[in-house]
């Protein structure tokens, strides 16, 4: 993931992340790595919400819409992500 960053010269973006162990473990090393190799930082991190909370994905919505970075990375499986 590091490297498409990289290679587009992406440096401020968002992280949404499934309430999983696949999200909180990809998540955590993504951070890990990010903060290792500098020249990037996060505009917002987010929680998906299980199930359809249709306010907190409203809120979600909110938060993205209002950030100026234009670039999203997404640890979650696609079932959290139909919803959204």
């Amino acid at each position: 993931m590091l490297q498409i960053l990289r290679r587009f010269d992406w440096t401020w973006f968002g992280l949404l992340m499934s309430d999983d162990d696949y999200g909180i473990h990809a998540a955590r090393s993504f951070q890990s790595d990010l903060a290792q190799s500098g020249g990037s930082c996060l505009a917002y991190l987010e929680v998906l919400p299980r199930g359809n909370d249709e306010a907190e994905l409203r809120r979600i919505v909110g938060i993205m819409k209002k950030s100026t970075s234009r670039v999203v990375i997404v640890f979650a499986h696609e079932s959290n992500m139909l919803n959204f």
